[in-house]
């Protein structure tokens, strides 16, 4: 995908879709959660949500067709994000995702169609800069898995924590949803090579370098960006890529930016940025 888009709705999503939404209180969380595990219900999938506390959990799935049933079955799994990532340590970011990945073959092996997540993870946002860095990680190793297996998944965030701790998140999903604020930017990728999407302007600027330094700063040497599918690019965004350039080379690691077309690449050229293959036209 080369530009980021809006989700409109819960309902439609499929096997594939990784997809990003913030709620504001119970009653928004609710009608989010519902409807998106109803449409894995009746497509039979296996169910998983995960959120801040079992009775919470309970609440927001209280208005779910025949819940009890698929509790008692095993259809509809509830976990806390304090067991799937405990504070203090926990599971690195690629165990969960492995889990996800051994869920869903059991899934299949069990006669599911698949599997079908919404999680809650707003909790490691509130512990502060390493369990951002441990969201971030497992964002992106998530977003590659859902497009290996049949797994549909609805990343969930508290939008009271506020744009800045939801800005970085929201762009390292393809289809996002932050209140009124329009999609415009999309880090995808993992490892040493990643690839930016969409534009960034000064409204996106900072949620993407803090991205970029939260997962260019897991890979050891350096990173690769493609910025082919960056259609615009002005100089609050430059500023920051090149901020981020700046803190990682203190880290030891390398960011060399490929690919950029002509407009991206004269904002990138005022910072000293050297965006290597780009393209000439």
């Amino acid at each position: 995908m080369t530009v980021p888009q809006d989700l409109d709705a819960v309902a439609g999503l499929r096997p594939g879709d990784h997809v990003w939404r913030s709620f504001a209180g119970d009653t928004d969380l609710a009608a989010a959660v519902v409807p998106f595990l109803d449409e894995g219900r009746r497509r039979d999938e296996q169910l998983l949500l995960v959120g801040r506390s079992r009775p919470a959990l309970l609440a927001a799935v209280s208005g779910l067709p025949h819940r009890d049933a698929l509790l008692a079955a095993g259809r509809l799994v509830l976990q806390t994000t304090g067991d799937c990532c405990p504070p203090g340590g926990g599971r690195a970011a690629p165990e969960l995702v492995q889990r996800h990945r051994g869920a869903t073959q059991a899934a299949l092996d069990g006669g599911r169609t698949g599997v079908r997540v919404a999680v809650d993870v707003t909790e490691l946002l509130r512990r502060g800069r390493s369990g951002r860095r441990l969201l971030h990680a497992y964002e992106q190793l998530a977003d590659e898995l859902v497009g290996a297996v049949p797994l549909t998944a609805l990343c969930l965030y508290d939008a009271s924590v506020g744009p800045e701790a939801l800005g970085p998140v929201a762009v390292l999903h393809p289809v996002q949803h932050l209140g009124d604020r329009p999609p415009l930017a999309h880090l995808s990728g993992r490892g040493g090579v990643l690839s930016l999407h969409g534009e960034v302007d000064l409204t996106e600027a900072a949620y993407v370098a803090t991205a970029l330094v939260d997962v260019a700063g897991e890979v050891p040497g350096g990173v690769v960006v493609d910025l082919s599918g960056l259609a615009f690019l002005d100089v609050a965004g430059a500023r920051a890529l090149h901020g981020a350039a700046r803190e990682l080379a203190g880290r030891g690691i390398a960011l060399r930016l490929v690919g950029a077309h002509r407009s991206v690449r004269r904002c990138l050229d005022l910072f000293g940025l050297d965006p290597s293959g780009s393209e000439q036209t």
